[in-house]
C-alpha cells in the first residue's frame, strides 16, 4: 500500500512539473524550428535518468517491461501518423492531459479518438508482426554520456529563465524514472493501450489494475494544481467543429501509437531509454510528423488569410 501511495505522490509531482514547464513534444518542435533545440533535447533525455538512478536504489538492473524491437516500417509510419495527429491536436499525449486538467474539456474528444484509433488498427488491418531483439540489463555509457554533456552545454548557454525551465524538465525526467521503477506501465498512453486491447479482445482478466487508474488520477491532480489559470466548466463552451477536429486528431494519434506500440510519453520515457531501434525510429518520425503537420497548418492559415484579402 505504501508503494502505491508513493507512486501516486510521484505522479502528482510529475503532473505539476508537466504543467509548469509546458512539457509537450509539439512545443519542443516549435522551439526547434525557432532554433532553440535545448528544450527538445531535455525532453529526449528525460527517460535516460533511469540508468543513473538505479545504482542508488539497491535494485538489480531490470529491463523495462516494454520489449525492444527492430526499427521496422511500422514504427516509421506510426511515428509519422502520431506526429501529424499531435500537430493537429496542438498537443502530444502529456499536454493533452495537461490541457484537460486546465479546464479545456474539448480534449476529452482527443482521448476518445485515441482509444478508437487503438481499436481501429487491429480491426482494419491484418495482424502486424514485429522483430524483437535482446533486452539490455546495464547502461550504455558511451551513448548516455554524450547525451548528458550536450544537455549540460545547452543549459549553460541559455538565459537564467530558460535554464530554470530546462532544470524543471530534467527534474521531471528524474521523477518519471523513479516512478518507472515502481510502476513501469504508469504512462497515460500505456493505460489507454491496455484498455483498448482489453476491450478489443474482451479480456476482462487482464483489465488494468485499479492502482494504475489511481496513478493517472494523481497525475491529473498534479496538473490541475500546477495550472497557472484554469477555465471553469461554467465558462467553457463546446463547439462541434472543435470537438470533431480533436476527435479526428486523437484517432490519428491512436492509430499511430498502435502501430508504434506507444505514444510519445511511453516512447520517450520507457522505450527510447532501452536504446531500442524501434523507439529511436518512432521518436524521430514523430518529430518529422509534427514538423510536417505544423507546416501544413501554417500553409492552410496563410491560404485562408490570402482569400480574405
Amino acid at each position: 500500500m505504501m508503494q502505491v501511495i508513493f507512486a501516486i505522490f510521484l505522479a502528482m509531482v510529475l503532473g505539476y512539473l508537466a504543467q509548469r514547464t509546458g512539457l509537450c513534444l509539439v512545443r519542443a518542435v516549435h522551439e526547434l524550428i525557432a532554433r532553440r533545440p535545448a528544450f527538445l533535447l531535455a525532453i529526449l533525455c528525460c527517460g535516460f535518468w533511469y540508468w543513473l538512478i538505479v545504482p542508488f536504489t539497491g535494485k538489480e538492473w531490470i529491463p523495462f517491461l516494454a520489449n525492444r524491437f527492430d526499427g521496422t516500417i511500422h514504427f516509421l509510419v506510426g511515428g509519422i501518423l502520431f506526429g501529424l495527429g499531435a500537430a493537429l491536436n496542438k498537443g502530444c499525449s502529456i499536454s493533452t492531459i495537461s490541457k484537460l486538467a486546465s479546464g479545456h474539456y474539448y480534449m476529452l474528444a482527443t482521448v476518445v479518438g485515441w482509444i478508437i484509433g487503438w481499436l481501429l488498427l487491429p480491426v482494419l488491418t491484418p495482424a502486424v508482426s514485429y522483430r524483437p531483439i535482446e533486452p539490455i540489463y546495464s547502461p550504455i555509457l558511451p551513448v548516455l554520456i554524450p547525451l548528458l554533456l550536450v544537455l549540460f552545454f545547452s543549459i549553460i548557454k541559455t538565459t537564467p529563465e530558460r535554464r530554470k525551465l530546462l532544470f524543471g524538465v530534467m527534474f521531471f525526467g528524474i521523477t518519471a524514472s523513479i516512478l518507472t521503477l515502481i510502476e513501469p506501465r504508469w504512462s497515460p498512453s500505456q493505460l489507454l493501450k491496455d484498455i483498448s486491447y482489453s476491450v478489443y479482445h474482451q479480456d476482462t482478466d487482464n483489465w488494468p489494475a485499479l492502482e494504475r487508474y489511481a496513478v493517472i488520477a494523481g497525475l491529473v491532480t498534479g496538473m490541475a494544481i500546477g495550472a497557472r489559470s484554469r477555465l471553469s466548466l461554467r465558462d467553457f463552451e463546446f463547439r462541434l467543429k472543435q470537438l470533431l477536429s480533436h476527435f479526428f486528431a486523437g484517432t490519428v494519434m491512436g492509430v499511430g501509437a498502435s502501430l508504434a506500440l506507444g505514444g510519445n510519453d511511453s516512447q520517450l520515457l520507457i522505450t527510447l531509454p532501452t536504446f531500442s531501434p524501434a523507439g529511436g525510429v518512432a521518436v524521430l518520425f514523430m518529430i518529422i510528423g509534427i514538423t510536417t503537420g505544423l507546416a501544413m497548418r501554417k500553409a492552410y492559415h496563410r491560404m485562408l488569410n490570402k482569400d480574405k484579402v
